[in-house]
């Protein structure tokens, strides 16, 4: 069966593509663009690293205190095989994988039974049987290859022995009889349940009905352990679509069985829809051909979803037909997923540093294809390595794009070159700073061009102000100094703080002369402060006086303490003031 491509074939698909993440319930994935995607988890890696690790962390011990070593777990596998199998009535295949494979299940079992030696074993196990049947689906799901933490919700509440699940063990025969593992038929219990109630010879059916078709039985058994839902309700049409699509196109059965996986269930629906995406965005069968051979990943990696997601972005970006065909003919050979990762944490990089949104367009649409293989440093990293600023690291990505390439974890990040403009600014800050007193090239020299922040000119403008506003040049010099933040505010603020302080409040010159920190105060600061402050003072609460260090550089805890305090509606009217002089 082939994929018909017609005129609007592409425009459909890309608003199919556009409209997947408004269908299901997903998280934002790439912030601004509208585009998202669901997040998953692997539940079987996580539960099988937790009883790792906590296998690991502790010695397992029978109640009596007998440590359980491989000879024990031995014998108590043998008198629960003769349990299950001559007490209990199961089938023989059945009770040798439940007794073998269920290695937590005997450990636990071991953990309740009363024994002192090894030979106390066998009648221990049979003699704690007797009077407390365990449950047989916990030992008989996790002998079918499910952890604890996957099967607990799947043991019936009302149920204890396998034989009261009407159909289970006849359609868990029928399984194994058809080629199936039985260490995988947990993987088929949890995410196609349906399938072990079927009345006797419906699930034969279903599978003679996919044997008819002309599937081997190593591909049809592949294909239930991969997607189980292929039993449940009638046959799974996507599914005969793609292996058609896909055996027009030269790909057989084997190279559909190497490139499928079980640790997802595959959606056989999403895939034939990502094969028509790609066949639209294709030019000729023999490129679409030359794509999938190439990288499979893009129609069975996670059901080709995270293709879709590339897509999507790459769409709202504007890229064109041809520009997608050129990002997948040169596509990495790596994860699908971790390309979509490294493409969102550059978009992320780039939006942080604050780059236009048609700028950021122009690198996504050119050079996807290698952005998606390279992990950039975080942002904060990058600046302070780079040693530069965003506006000229936006600059610098703009002029050659392909300088992330050096930014990527586990490089050496080399600082970018100083430009003109930058090595005049650093010549007229050292111009400065020796004008301060500073010798040049000396270890003070290096430590005051990083506390004094700002151009060279801007410095020397900002210090004039000072010097305008009555302060005498050599104090000026040590006020700088002693607080080299003063000289990072603006002309007019700096201007407006040193006026309130003298001209209104009344405090003279060598106030801010021995408190030069006070001027790093903000404006709003000292307004609210020395009103509550004058407040106070009318209302005989404190003295005329006060010193502007011990008035600005408390805490608010400790002023709210230590002088709002002081009157019973002081802390009322503190709340007015700050409605007046909003921070």
């Amino acid at each position: 069966m082939k994929l018909t491509r017609n005129p609007s074939g592409f425009a459909s698909l890309i608003k199919w593509v556009s409209q997947i993440s408004q269908e299901t319930h997903f998280k934002p994935l790439f912030p601004g663009t509208g585009f998202l995607l669901r997040h998953t988890q692997n539940p079987r890696s996580f539960a099988t690293v937790n009883e790792v690790s906590s296998e690991k962390s502790s010695v397992r011990k029978t109640q009596n205190g007998l440590r359980i070593t491989p000879t024990i777990r031995k014998l108590a596998e043998e008198a629960m095989l003769d349990y299950f199998y001559s007490t209990r009535g199961l089938q023989y295949m059945v009770a040798e994988s439940m007794s073998k494979n269920s290695p937590l299940f005997v450990d636990n079992l071991l953990k309740k039974v009363d024994c002192v030696t090894p030979s106390d074993i066998n009648q221990s196990i049979t003699k704690y049987l007797r009077f407390h049947p365990v449950n047989e689906f916990e030992p008989f799901l996790e002998s079918s290859g499910l952890m604890p933490t996957e099967y607990n919700h799947l043991v019936p509440c009302d149920k204890v022995f396998l034989d009261e699940e009407g159909f289970l063990l006849e359609n868990h025969h029928v399984l194994c009889y058809s080629g199936v593992d039985p260490k995988k038929i947990g993987k088929i219990f949890k995410e196609a349940r349906e399938v072990f109630g079927y009345e006797t010879g419906v699930l034969a059916s279903k599978i003679k009905a996919y044997e008819d078709l002309g599937f081997s039985r190593a591909f049809l058994t592949k294909l239930i352990v991969c997607s189980p839902r292929i039993l449940v309700g009638n046959m799974n049409l996507e599914l005969v679509k793609v292996l058609e699509t896909l055996k027009a196109m030269g790909f057989d059965s084997d190279w559909v069985m190497e490139n499928l996986s079980e640790e997802a269930p595959c959606e056989w629906s999403s895939v034939y829809r990502v094969l028509s995406l790609l066949r639209g965005i294709c030019f000729d069968e023999d490129e679409l051909c030359g794509l999938i051979r190439k990288c499979p990943r893009l129609i069975f990696e996670n059901s080709g979803k995270w293709t879709v997601v590339l897509v999507g972005f790459e769409t709202k970006l504007g890229s064109s037909r041809s520009e997608l065909s050129s990002l997948f003919q040169k596509f990495q050979q790596i994860q699908v997923e971790k390309c979509v990762s490294n493409i969102r944490n550059c978009f992320l990089f780039l939006q942080e540093i604050e780059m236009e949104d048609d700028e950021i367009h122009k690198v996504f649409r050119s050079h996807s294809w290698w952005l998606g293989s390279c992990r950039l440093k975080k942002t904060s990293s990058l600046l302070v390595n780079l040693k530069t600023g965003k506006a000229r690291l936006c600059q610098v990505i703009q002029d050659n794009p392909e300088e992330m390439k050096k930014w990527t974890m586990g490089s050496k990040i080399q600082p970018l070159p100083a430009t003109d403009e930058k090595t005049e600014s650093k010549s007229m800050k050292t111009q400065f700073l020796c004008y301060l007193g500073y010798k040049e090239n000396s270890k003070e020299m290096e430590k005051a061009l990083e506390r004094f922040c700002g151009r060279g000119s801007e410095l020397r403008e900002r210090f004039n102000v000072l010097v305008s506003l009555g302060f005498k040049v050599k104090d000026a010099k040590e006020m700088v100094k002693a607080s080299p933040k003063i000289l990072s505010q603006a002309f007019d603020v700096l201007e407006s703080k040193v006026n309130y302080l003298v001209k209104e409040l009344g405090y003279p010159l060598s106030t801010l002369v021995d408190f030069p920190s006070c001027l790093k105060f903000t404006l709003q600061r000292m307004k609210l402060r020395f009103a509550m402050f004058s407040w106070l003072q009318a209302r005989g609460k404190v003295g005329p006086k006060i010193k502007v260090s011990t008035m600005l550089a408390c805490s608010d805890k400790i002023f709210v303490s230590f002088f709002v305090n002081r009157h019973p509606d002081g802390s009322k009217h503190l709340e007015d003031l700050k409605k007046l002089h909003p921070s």
